[in-house]
């Protein structure tokens, strides 16, 4: 009865209006990271032009292209990001506007996902729980293919050989006309990864990884007010699990991902739809001895109904709203198979009362066959002080439900969980003057009830609503164009002071650097391209006591590329860890030394 009403709900917002106006500019079509109705948050769109340059793991895009913070247990290990000083289940991952963190411990294995073959990459900044649904606390990610209907035939193919006994290879094809839009990507990589450590006698043993992905995209466009689209991606990871300074391993740990979403979208004279069916499954195996068959296993499966519609007024009011449904199953050699169910809506408004004033009011409420969910609600405004500056605030509250682990784990699983709550709140300001634009944005988050796994035996662990966390911090963007003939050059640089205070103990979370920073320069000359790029990581602690630590580290990279046959061919070499530092992520886990990499890209 409850879902009736919510629905219902939804339905009247919606269709409250009957007045028709012509269909607006793209940008209102664009979904829940349009910067429409997220006027006052931090909006960054990487573009093809970044993505499909070369191979590369979608955490090594991130932080390098974004000054977004990552942990890595090693190259091509395990990596897990932190935004804003949040956890890694805290930051939403989405593929179309579908979540795909894992059902099982809600986090993002970033070196499983590659980079290449979208057409865009939306980061959002801030807490995103009425859009994007449970975990998006410190942002979230969305990994976008685009369908744009007109005459295109273009295959492109991407080679690359680096050091280690490295091999890249991607085939990308796409067809499309009027009607019709077809591509398909096929993309692996494999290295033996025995990189030494810097300073020690030890190399990186077991190291070794394959990474495979198939991804799909086809679109019918049936008439000017109806659209169909299929998405499906197969990606299948292999890896060895390095040794550490300590102590070696013969461990393996493999990942295989397959989802699959259908979308229809739908255009009036006054509004659009999304009615989007998505089955997405995970699974992984552990062998504690790679070379024994025994593993420890855990699979999730998930079916998603979502439906979206966006209804205008006129051109400075318009309604938002949704409504998904979530079923998912999970089972491993620790969980006993269990299933949820769970449908949550949401409702924004999006006004522009003067020229330069825009603002967001939004709330979110669900339901759920185990836990509680929480209402949350929203506000966001924008506006330009002059042709020049503008200002940005929000204010949002925002939850992550437990996991099927934090749940169902065997032993130890606590199916009396409560969602962590969170409040945040940001304000930025922004100038922009030709080729110049900067940006600052502070920020402030407080978090309640996160779920901490406490030891109750020695033996025996236990999740519980335990931890409260502070954070704020301080953001700087620069952005700076310059030609001088054929010449052409662009310096970027972006730095974030963040602090993430545990209350109970006053100290600073593990793992969140108090200081981040990156800085690039792009040379362009006729077909030739010079980018040099740096990056920062502050010290990080790795003890709750903040007794022990990482030690900071400053990366420098080298790519250059030549184009030719009119940009149809070209030829780059990178260099990374230019100056041979050592250095680590994780504690015990060195980083590789200077590698280099030789790649050729061919569109015909």
């Amino acid at each position: 009865m409850k879902y009736t009403i919510v629905f219902f709900f939804i339905g009247a917002i919606t269709f409250a209006q009957t007045d028709t106006i012509h269909l607006l500019d793209e940008v209102k079509l664009y979904g829940n990271f349009s910067p429409q109705i997220n006027s006052g948050y931090q909006i960054q769109i990487l573009g093809d032009s970044v993505l499909n340059t070369r191979q590369q793991s979608l955490g090594n895009l991130l932080q390098n292209q974004a000054n977004l913070y990552f942990k890595q247990n090693g190259n091509g290990m395990v990596s897990s990001i932190s935004l804003r000083g949040s956890g890694a289940s805290h930051t939403g991952v989405y593929w179309n506007g579908i979540a795909i963190n894992s059902s099982l411990n809600g986090q993002t294995d970033f070196n499983t996902f590659s980079a290449n073959g979208y057409n865009q990459i939306e980061i959002r900044k801030g807490g995103g729980g009425i859009l994007f649904g449970s975990g998006a606390v410190g942002g979230a990610i969305n990994l976008r293919d685009q369908i744009i209907f007109k005459d295109k035939f273009q295959t492109q193919i991407n080679f690359g050989l680096a050091s280690y006994h490295t091999q890249k290879g991607l085939v990308s094809s796409q067809y499309s006309n009027q009607k019709m839009f077809a591509k398909i990507v096929l993309e692996g990589n494999q290295s033996d990864n025995d990189y030494p450590y810097l300073n020690t006698s030890l190399y990186n043993d077991n190291g070794a990884f394959k990474n495979y992905h198939i991804k799909g995209v086809f679109g019918y466009k049936m008439n000017e007010n109806n659209q169909f689209q299929l998405f499906a991606t197969l990606s299948d990871t292999d890896r060895n699990l390095s040794r550490t300074l300590t102590a070696p391993n013969n461990s393996k740990l493999t990942n295989a991902q397959n989802r699959v979403l259908i979308n229809w979208k739908n255009f009036g004279q006054a509004y659009n739809s999304s009615l989007k069916i998505a089955y997405l499954n995970e699974e992984y195996n552990f062998y504690f001895d790679k070379e024994s068959s025994d593993a420890s296993f855990g699979r999730s499966t998930n079916f998603i109904l979502k439906y979206d519609f966006k209804y205008f007024i006129k051109s400075s009011l318009s309604l938002h709203s949704g409504i998904e449904n979530n079923y998912s199953t999970a089972k491993g050699t620790n969980i006993k198979e269990k299933e949820r169910n769970n449908i949550e809506a949401y409702a924004l408004i999006h006004h522009q009362p003067i020229e330069q004033l825009h603002y967001n009011l939004s709330l979110r409420k669900g339901f759920s066959s185990v836990y509680k969910i929480p209402l949350i609600y929203a506000a966001d405004i924008k506006y330009h002080l002059s042709s020049k500056f503008n200002i940005k605030a929000n204010f949002s509250t925002n939850y992550r439900l437990p996991t099927y682990n934090d749940l169902f784990w065997r032993p130890g699983g606590n199916p009396d969980l409560l969602a962590e709550k969170s409040r945040s709140g940001e304000l930025g300001i922004s100038y922009q003057h030709k080729k110049i634009e900067l940006k600052v944005t502070s920020y402030i988050t407080k978090s309640e009830n996160l779920i901490q796994w406490r030891p109750e035996t020695p033996s025996y662990w236990r999740p519980i609503n335990v931890q409260d966390v502070d954070s704020y911090g301080l953001e700087f963007e620069m952005r700076l164009q310059q030609n001088f003939g054929k010449h052409a050059f662009e310096i970027q640089s972006n730095y974030a002071y963040t602090v993430a205070t545990d209350k109970a103990l006053e100290k600073q979370l593990i793992y969140v650097p108090y200081h981040k920073a990156n800085a690039s320069l792009n040379y362009n000359y006729k077909n030739f391209v010079v980018n040099f790029t740096e990056l920062y990581n502050g010290e990080v602690f790795t003890t709750t006591s903040n007794t022990q630590t990482v030690n900071a580290y400053l990366l420098s990279n080298l790519e250059i590329y030549k184009s030719f046959l009119k940009q149809k061919l070209t030829i780059g070499v990178m260099v990374n860890n230019l100056w041979n530092t050592a250095y680590q992520s994780v504690a015990y886990r060195p980083m590789p030394n200077r590698n280099f990499e030789f790649n050729i890209n061919y569109k015909f």
